[in-house]
């Protein structure tokens, strides 16, 4: 039975205003489209495009959909990774983490 082209294509960059289809998965069966970190929705970025050509892409956290990307509540910090290794404590780290927050809303 022949599949519905819906079913196994995407349009590349639709929520941006594309419509060029690629295959949702790859040779493996994998899905060639990143996640975004905050919601876990597949994105309509490909995981070959360059972090230098993404929309939505956050340095040090990963790839956001359009929704989070644009939405109110995208509150995200960046923790230094030193911070993280220097701090075997997670009590300690978590104390370390909510100060940065705080310090990120000054």
């Amino acid at each position: 039975m022949k599949q519905n082209k819906m079913e196994t294509q995407n349009s590349v960059g639709a929520d941006m205003g594309g419509s060029y289809d690629y295959p949702k998965v790859n040779g493996n069966g994998e899905s060639i489209y990143e996640n975004c970190i905050m919601c876990s929705k597949e994105t309509t970025t490909l995981k070959t495009t360059h972090i230098d050509f993404r929309y939505g892409y956050v340095d040090g956290a990963g790839q956001l959909c359009r929704e989070c990307y644009l939405g109110e509540d995208r509150n995200l910090i960046t923790i230094n990774s030193r911070i993280i290794l220097d701090t075997p404590n997670d009590t300690e780290l978590g104390a370390k983490v909510r100060q940065a927050y705080w310090d990120s809303k000054k």
